[in-house]
């Protein structure tokens, strides 16, 4: 539930400019969990670290040569060869 509400909580920045704003004052993770708090959003420091540590594995798949791995292959249309008579 937590994680959900981290995800609200995001969603409110983004619509709401004084938030935002009460957001850019905060100096560290507590000031800004306080602020969550404060506006109704039960989020905790591990949906903060949970959060980063999913962005960091997402960069590193965006940037690896084994996403391509995971990708379909195009298909190559060879000419059809006929069995010989």
């Amino acid at each position: 539930m937590s994680r959900e509400a981290l995800q609200d909580f995001l969603r409110a920045l983004e619509h709401h400019q004084g938030l935002r704003r009460d957001a850019a004052q905060c100096s560290d993770d507590d000031q800004l969990l306080a602020l969550a708090r404060r506006h109704g959003f039960n989020v905790i420091q591990r949906d903060l670290c949970d959060d980063a540590r999913e962005s960091a594995i997402t960069r590193w798949f965006e940037t690896s040569w084994i996403k391509r791995s995971f990708q379909p292959i195009p298909s190559q249309s060879t000419p059809s060869q006929s069995p010989e008579s």
